[in-house]
C-alpha cells in the first residue's frame, strides 16, 4: 500500500533493471550447469513475482516505474485484497527461499536478498503493523497519489491519460468505503494527520486535476471525467465527515511499533541488523558531537547569545511561503558553482533537479522528497519537492530537498 511503496520503489526498480541483464550473467556462468539452473530458476520466479504480483498489486508504482499495463487500475484496499496479498507473498516466500543462494552468483544472491526482504517487509506491514487497519490516511492519500502518478507522468497524450484517470477514479469511492470496514481504533495522531491532509486532497481533485486536463477537447471524455471526479470529491467529503465525527473521538490506538517489530522493519527495509541499543548509542554520540559543534559555531555567530537563541534567529531567517520556491531556485546556480569550485562532490551532468511544491497527499509527513522520473527513460530529470506547509501548531514549515544522490558520483 501507499505506506511502503515510496520507500521500496527505488530498490525494487533497481532489482528490475538488474534482472534485465540476467541473460548476460547466464552466459558468463554457462560453464557451470548448476549455476545456470539456479539462475534460471530465480529468473523465472522473479519474472512471475513482478509480472504476476508486484506490478498488478501496485498499479501506482507500475505507472511511476514506466509499466503502463495497469494505468486504469487502483490498489485493492479491501480486506479480501489484503488477504490475497498475504497469501501471494507467502507463496513467493516459499519459492524464493527454496532457491539455494550458494548456487547463485554474487549479483543474483543480492537480487534474491532484495526480493526476500521486500516479501518479508510487506508481510510484516500487512500482518503486524497493519496500516490498512490503523491509518486513515492510507486510503485518502493513497488514492490521491494514484491520480497524481497519471498527472505528472507524461507517458501518453492527455486524452489517453485522462481515460486512464477516469477508470482509476471510478474505483476510488469503493476504496474509501473499504476504509470504513477496515479501520479499527486508529492512533489519534494518525486520524489527525488524515484530517489535516484532506482539505488539500479535496482541493487537489477540485482544482489541480481538472487544470491539468483542461486542454482535452473530447466532449464525451470530459463529461465522463466530470462524473468520475465529482464522485471522488463527494466520497472524500463524506470520508472527511466520517473521520471527524465517528473516528476521531474514538481514536485511541497505539502508534508505537515495539522493539521487536522495529528491529525486523530495519532488517527487512534497510538491511540493518545492528542491535537497537548499539544504534541508540551511535545516535547519541553523533547527537552530542553535533550539539558541541553547533554550540561552537553559534558562539562565533554571536558570543552574547545562547545556541538556542542563535538557532531561533536562523530559523526565522527564510523567505515567506509564497516566495520559497523562487528564492531556492535563485540560489541554485550559486550552490552548484560553489560545489564544483570547492570540489566537494562531482556533479556529472548539467541537468538540474526540478523544484516543485510537495503534492498535498505528502505534506503532513514529508520533510524532504525526491521523485525519480520514469526509470525506463533514465535521461529524464529528477523531481525534488518543496512546499510551504502549515503545521498543527499554526506555524509554517518550508520543505526542501538536496540534489538527488542517485546522480551524484
Amino acid at each position: 500500500m501507499h505506506d511502503r511503496s515510496t520507500a521500496l520503489c527505488a530498490a525494487i526498480t533497481t532489482l528490475l533493471l538488474a534482472l534485465a541483464g540476467n541473460a548476460c550473467a547466464l552466459d558468463q556462468a554457462a560453464s557451470d550447469p548448476g549455476i545456470v539452473k539456479a539462475e534460471q530458476a530465480f529468473a523465472g520466479v522473479a519474472d512471475e513475482f513482478f509480472d504476476g504480483f508486484y506490478f498488478p498489486t501496485n498499479p501506482t508504482t507500475a505507472t511511476q516505474t514506466g509499466i503502463h499495463a495497469y494505468d486504469s487500475k487502483l490498489e485493492d484496499y479491501s480486506r479480501a485484497g489484503v488477504d490475497r496479498q498475504v497469501q501471494a507473498l507467502q507463496g513467493f516466500d516459499k519459492r524464493v527461499t527454496a532457491i539455494d543462494p550458494k548456487a547463485l552468483d554474487e549479483t543474483t544472491r543480492g537480487d534474491r536478498d532484495l526480493v526476500l526482504n521486500y516479501i518479508h517487509g510487506s508481510l510484516l506491514t500487512l500482518q503486524t503493523i497493519r496500516p490498512w487497519e490503523k491509518n486513515p490516511d492510507t486510503y485518502s492519500s493513497g488514492i490521491t497519489n494514484c491520480a497524481f502518478a497519471i498527472m505528472e507522468r507524461k507517458f501518453a497524450p492527455l486524452p489517453e491519460r485522462l481515460h486512464a484517470l477516469i477508470e482509476r477514479e471510478k474505483l476510488m469511492p469503493a476504496a474509501l468505503q473499504a476504509a470504513r470496514g477496515n479501520l479499527k481504533n486508529p492512533p489519534h495522531i494518525y486520524t489527525e494527520i488524515a484530517l489535516e491532509q484532506l482539505p488539500g486532497l479535496i482541493s487537489f481533485f477540485r482544482h489541480d486535476v481538472p487544470s491539468v486536463f483542461s486542454e482535452v477537447g473530447e466532449v464525451e471524455l470530459k463529461k465522463q471525467f466530470a462524473a468520475s471526479n465529482g464522485a471522488v470529491l463527494k466520497a472524500l467529503g463524506d470520508y472527511q465527515t466520517w473521520l471527524k465525527t465517528d473516528i476521531l473521538p474514538n481514536s485511541d490506538g497505539d502508534f508505537r511499533l515495539g522493539a521487536d517489530t522495529y528491529r525486523k522493519k530495519l532488517l527487512f527495509d534497510e538491511m540493518v541488523d545492528t542491535p537497537l541499543d548499539a544504534l541508540i548509542a551511535i545516535d547519541m554520540k553523533n547527537l552530542q558531537r553535533n550539539q558541541a559543534e553547533f554550540a561552537r559555531v553559534a558562539k562565533e555567530i554571536d558570543p552574547e547569545k545562547t545556541p538556542q537563541q542563535v538557532l531561533a534567529e536562523l530559523a526565522a531567517d527564510h523567505p515567506g511561503p509564497a516566495k520559497l520556491l523562487d528564492a531556492f531556485r535563485a540560489t541554485f546556480d550559486g550552490l552548484t558553482r560553489f560545489i564544483r569550485e570547492k570540489r566537494i562532490i562531482t556533479i556529472p551532468s548539467d541537468v538540474r533537479p526540478i523544484l516543485e511544491e510537495t503534492p498535498p497527499f505528502m505534506r503532513a509527513t514529508t520533510f524532504a522528497s525526491m521523485d525519480n522520473q520514469d526509470p525506463m527513460k533514465p535521461s529524464r530529470r529528477k523531481l525534488t519537492s518543496t512546499s510551504p506547509c502549515p503545521t498543527r501548531n499554526g506555524t509554517r514549515r518550508a520543505r526542501t530537498n538536496s540534489w538527488p544522490s542517485s546522480i551524484i558520483r
